[in-house]
């Protein structure tokens, strides 16, 4: 509606510079010793007047219209923001927004966890495999005891598997494979009574004849000199 209102004006002011010179012209007629041949120059004169203040005019209105409109425009965004709906739409945006930085974020926490998880079991796998050469044990042997390693942390279970065969040896006792078992169980936060039975099952020989209550009782033994001591910084 107000479009259309700046729209009629510049008609409105052109019909008004053509009905002002008509009756300029009509006067000037009856201006008594007034020269024929003047009255079209002063005509153009007056008309050339008219229209250029009909141009800034019009100019004028053109910037007044469409400041109006910016105004209008700008005040009619502010109030769908400050309306509830248009809040409501705002923290729609920011939760999708929070949500895909979040999975982000999350796929490389997860990442990064698997990595470290990954190195922690390359270097446990490490210290297994140079316990046991250096006491001795054949390749096999220690492949076994690395696959029965691996599951414990991995899934906090002793494995069940009958095939796993360590022969027993002399120079090994129950205290050093005791003391081996808590090292590796300490750096996953593993509980005493599944290091107990880890170490029982994988090294059946020695502790055939020992209890589960013995064994978990003494897992950890500090004093004395033993071919596998207490070390928490295996790592």
């Amino acid at each position: 509606m107000k479009q259309n209102k700046y729209s009629i004006l510049p008609a409105i002011i052109e019909a008004l510079i053509i009905l002002t010179t008509s009756m300029l012209t009509l006067l000037l007629r009856e201006v008594p010793g007034m020269m024929t041949y003047i009255i079209p120059v002063t005509l153009l004169a007056v008309y050339i007047l008219l229209k250029f203040f009909y141009r800034k005019g019009t100019s004028w209105i053109h910037r007044h219209a469409t400041s109006k409109g910016s105004v209008a425009n700008l005040s009619t965004e502010i109030e769908r923001l400050d309306h509830p709906l248009g809040k409501a739409e705002v923290q729609k945006k920011r939760m999708e927004l929070f949500h895909h930085e979040f999975q982000l974020e999350q796929q490389s926490y997860l990442l990064q966890k698997e990595k470290e998880n990954d190195l922690k079991l390359a270097a446990i796998l490490k210290y297994t495999r140079d316990t046991f050469k250096r006491l001795d044990f054949d390749e096999t042997e220690i492949f076994q005891i690395c696959e029965c390693v691996r599951y414990f942390v991995t899934n906090q279970q002793v494995l069940n598997q009958t095939e796993v065969h360590i022969k027993r040896r002399m120079n090994v006792t129950q205290i050093a494979l005791k003391n081996f078992a808590w090292n590796i169980a300490f750096q996953y936060n593993i509980s005493g009574d599944h290091a107990a039975r880890f170490v029982i099952a994988t090294f059946n020989e020695w502790f055939s004849n020992t209890s589960f209550a013995t064994v978990r009782k003494n897992l950890r033994t500090t004093t004395g000199k033993h071919v596998i001591e207490i070390d928490e910084h295996i790592l």
